[in-house]
């Protein structure tokens, strides 16, 4: 037992009850037991009293009918600075977590049943998630057998995939945990980064193992796991300048998976034959497959005039999914040049994403995409609005309006903005309640005479009093036109029965 220094001969006195036996524990003052710590064996003295009063476990080992005998006892899974962690709770109820030992704080108090510990280090594990401790955390969550935990980090993991597939502690989980992860439809990441990280995740495991960090321990390594990386979703040109360009695979497999991507031939059964998880408003998981959700149908027999106006359309998607951009309907000119913005919006207003460029059209192309430059990430049951405001010439149109379309596993439900009445290119306004337009539709009162024609040089008012059966929307009129060029100057007003002017426009 060592001497107490004179200086700190008293060290009872004024002190409370968890710092006498933080005391004792530090300077080993009547210690009666003795851990082997580790793969070092390094030694740690307690008491037995302690451990006894705050773990079942160490009571049934000091106390029960298999009494532990040997001393000192050898804990060789749990690291000394862990053990000590864990001696400091059941000496104080301090716990002192730090990003860098709640895994294995956790891991220790779930074996010696220190509930309280336990506790303490879901919660710190709960508050503390980010992109670089995600995929640690998810493996403690796993070995601690912390389901919750587990599910929640989990769920980040999938979300933020890119950043945690290029985080160190990605090459910290265990395999099921790896498995887990690169097989889920939901990961937010592309095949490449997939791949990536599978690479650095047996780097690691090759070095866990004691073995040479070589081409073929490497690929020893990841076993079947290498089956799970969608190389359906990776062009062939990408999978020869970054995968099949190192000798990780071995020959017959390099083939193989460039005539997979190919899709000339089904050579291994093993691989993915699932798509790849998405770049758009569909599926999920892939930076080159792209799945459209088309709404409407081509319209041949009309035309959008692009005279900046503003057209949007609000929508939902029932599970998580990565916007890359929209399509809208081409010129109806040989070519011309528009200018085009977009922008989404979330409930409250706030912009998520503008975009604004100029893009060439003709006539020859039906439609054409606007892909961002930067990918949003689009939540569930969150309600997302889209604008586009379009400069040019007059372009096609779509009609017959869906409120709602499922592409793979996704339904993605549409509604009316604020600024749908103006029904652009790309979407028509809609609604599912009744009496409202699905599309824009003409009242022909007037039968076209070629017999007959208006002065219109003397300014006089022309008028008609209408009603409608059930709520609809206006948006314009239709007048008839010139016999020759000539521009004119017109001056609408609508009002009510009270002669209330509701709308004016010159």
């Amino acid at each position: 037992m060592p001497t107490i220094p004179p200086a700190e001969s008293d060290w009872q006195t004024g002190k409370t009850l968890p710092e006498c036996n933080q005391y004792m524990l530090e300077h080993e003052v009547a210690c009666d037991v003795t851990f082997l710590l580790g793969e070092t064996k390094e030694k740690v003295r307690a008491h037995k009293v302690f451990m006894i009063s705050r773990s079942p476990v160490f009571s049934a080992m000091f106390c029960g009918s298999l009494a532990e005998t040997q001393d000192p006892i050898p804990i060789p899974d749990i690291e000394p600075e862990v053990f000590r962690i864990l001696l400091r709770y059941m000496y104080t109820d301090q716990a002192g977590l730090e990003a860098n030992n709640v895994a294995g704080v956790i891991y220790a108090a779930k074996k010696y049943s220190v509930t309280g510990l336990s506790k303490a280090c879901r919660q710190y594990l709960s508050d503390n998630i980010d992109v670089d401790n995600a995929c640690a955390i998810l493996h403690a969550a796993d070995t601690s057998d912390e389901e919750i935990l587990f599910q929640k980090c989990f769920s980040y993991i999938l979300e933020n995939g890119e950043k945690c597939l290029q985080s160190t502690s990605f090459c910290v989980m265990n395999r099921q945990c790896v498995e887990k992860v690169i097989e889920a439809d939901d990961l937010q990441a592309c095949e490449l980064s997939v791949w990536g990280a599978l690479v650095r995740w047996a780097e690691a495991e090759c070095e866990r193992q004691g073995v040479a960090t070589n081409d073929e321990n490497i690929r020893q390594a990841m076993g079947d796991l290498v089956y799970l990386v969608r190389f359906l979703g990776i062009t062939a040109e990408t999978v020869a300048r970054n995968i099949t360009v190192n000798n990780i695979l071995p020959e017959r497999e390099k083939i193989g998976i460039l005539h997979f991507c190919l899709r000339a031939v089904d050579v291994f059964e093993t691989f993915s034959t699932k798509p790849g998880r998405s770049t758009t408003i569909a599926v999920r998981r892939s930076s080159m497959t792209t799945v459209r959700c088309e709404r409407l149908e081509y319209d041949p027999r009309s035309y959008w005039r692009c005279s900046g106006l503003k057209d949007g359309i609000s929508f939902t998607v029932s599970a998580p999914v990565i916007l890359s951009g929209i399509t809208l309907y081409g010129c109806k000119h040989p070519h011309f040049q528009y200018t085009i913005t977009t922008n989404i919006a979330d409930a409250t207003g706030s912009i998520l994403l503008s975009d604004e460029r100029k893009v060439d059209s003709s006539s020859d192309e039906r439609t054409f995409d606007i892909i961002f430059q930067q990918k949003m990430k689009l939540k569930s049951s969150i309600l997302y609005t889209l604008t586009v405001l379009i400069r040019g010439a007059d372009s096609g149109r779509g009609h017959q309006g869906k409120t709602s379309v499922k592409v793979g596993d996704v339904t993605v439900t549409f509604s009316n903005c604020a600024e749908s009445l103006t029904a652009i290119v790309v979407f028509e306004s809609f609604s599912t309640k009744p009496g409202r337009w699905t599309a824009t539709v003409r009242c022909d009162r007037l039968e076209y005479d070629p017999t007959h024609y208006r002065l219109c040089k003397r300014g006089r008012k022309d008028e008609i009093s209408f009603t409608v059966s059930v709520p609809v929307i206006l948006s314009g009129i239709i007048l008839y036109g010139c016999n020759s060029q000539y521009q004119y100057t017109i001056t609408t007003n609508i009002a009510d029965a009270a002669g209330s002017n509701l709308l004016s426009t010159i």
